[in-house]
């Protein structure tokens, strides 16, 4: 993870790469000619803009909410549905980008006749197997009891 104080040591070892690259243009450009500066810092600014470009673009997805990638959707699914064996279907899984981890939504459907306390137990149980992988922040799983 980028904290304040890596984010702001990258920021100065790019100043100085900056600067040493202009320094170096300026005395290319007095020795020999005079345009080399203009066109070196021009270089310059568009590689900044490039850079910082795709990293923006990078973090962007993550917090738009993008869907997760299908594998973990089929492993999430698979996962649920083979947790218990009173879960009748799947109705919905959906994971959503949370940052760098995935906010995982599973609505199971059980039967009826099964006690509310017996339903929450297996959703929660479902929870709770499924928050450890390493691609998932936070799991909610909605029993519905079906006729």
């Amino acid at each position: 993870m980028l904290t304040l104080q890596r984010a702001s040591c990258v920021f100065h070892v790019q100043i100085r790469d900056d600067r040493g690259s202009s320094v170096a243009a300026a005395l290319v450009a007095q020795a020999f000619y005079w345009w080399i500066d203009p066109v070196g810092a021009i270089f310059l600014a568009l590689y900044t803009i490039i850079n910082w470009g795709k990293t923006v673009l990078e973090n962007a997805m993550s917090l738009v909410g993008q869907s997760a990638p299908p594998h973990l959707l089929q492993k999430l699914t698979y996962m649920a549905f083979n947790h218990h064996p009173a879960i009748q279907k799947i109705d919905t899984v959906r994971a959503y980008a949370f940052g760098t981890f995935y906010f995982v939504e599973v609505d199971i459907q059980l039967p009826e006749e099964m006690s509310l306390y017996e339903a929450h137990e297996i959703g929660e149980s479902l929870q709770n197997k499924l928050e450890p992988l390493p691609e998932v922040e936070t799991t909610h799983a909605p029993e519905h009891l079906s006729k």
